[in-house]
This record gives structure tokens, sequence and C-alpha cells, in this order.
């Protein structure tokens, strides 16, 4: 089963009682098990007779999410990347100025994609990929038609417009 992100953080409560003959048995052990819960951000109290549980949403989301995955790769304006070694792998990293969807939009509307994609040296499918999240995107949309035009793209006030609009996020 999959596990569910939670949105708040459950906690219960239950009225017990020691079975018979595991008096001594729980006495000894219940230390044990609430130090080893709360190792795992579980906390777990039982006071006269009231066992208690809480988990702490924070925790358990940030355990079972893990962060897991490739990081995205942030574009560079100059489209120059360094590399370095770590532990055995090589990674790259932009140098410079993050390529924003702002600077992206007139290249677009002066360009072709071919010429693009030369230009700030990305792979095609990772180009295209990104073309696309930036045509679906809210700053695309929000873009009057009369700015999505070549001329206006060419114009010294075209930048200046583009980087106004809301959501201009990394490209």
């Amino acid at each position: 089963m999959p596990v569910k992100k939670l949105t708040e953080s459950p906690f219960i409560k239950y009225n017990v009682t020691d079975a018979p003959g595991f008096e001594r048995f729980n006495e000894k052990n219940l230390p044990i098990i609430i130090e080893a819960l709360k190792s795992i951000h579980i906390n777990m109290t039982v006071e006269e007779g009231e066992l208690s549980l809480f988990i702490p949403a924070s925790y358990y989301n940030e355990y079972h999410k893990r962060n897991a995955g490739r990081r995205r790769k942030i574009m560079s304006k100059t489209g120059e990347y360094e590399s370095f070694e770590l532990n055995g792998q090589t990674k790259t990293f932009y140098s410079g100025e993050k390529l924003m969807y702002s600077d992206v939009v007139p290249l677009l509307l002066t360009k072709s994609d071919a010429e693009i994609i030369k230009e700030l040296k990305i792979p095609r499918a990772t180009y295209y990929r990104h073309k696309k999240s930036l045509l679906d995107s809210h700053y695309y949309k929000q873009i009057d038609e009369a700015h999505l035009t070549k001329e206006f793209a060419s114009s010294p006030e075209a930048l200046e417009y583009y980087r106004s609009l809301e959501g201009n996020i990394s490209f």
C-alpha cells in the first residue's frame, strides 16, 4: 500500500489494562518500547490506564518522502556549465545567471527551436520538456497576445515587460 502524506498530526487515546500475568513483563518492557518509538518520532505515553499515541506529521512526511529522485538541472543564460567530481561521480552546475522564463519567451518568438537548443547548449529532450512546462504555465498564459509577436520580442521594452510578470521562474 503506498504511503500517503499526512496533512495533520494523528493522535489516539485508549483505555487499557494489563493482561493477567503480564504486569511485571509490561512494567519492564514499556520504557524500552517508549524509547524505541521516540527514536522514530512517535510519542507514546501510558498513564493511569490511558495509552496515548501521537505522530508528528512533519517527521512522518519527511521520512516517507525522503526527497528522493534526481534534482532538476538549472539552465544557464550563457549556456556555460562547470563540472566537478564528487564521490566518483561527475556533477555539472550552471555558471553565471539562471535562465528565467522571461529570457526564453523572446527566444521562442524570434528563433527556431534548433537555434535555441544550440545557443543554450542543452539536450533536445530537455529543451522540449522545459518548453512544454513554460507554455502550460500561468506565467505564459498571462502574457497579452499583443506581446507575443516577433516585433515586440525584438523591442527594448520587451525584456522589462516579461520580467515584470508574476511567476517568472527558472527555465
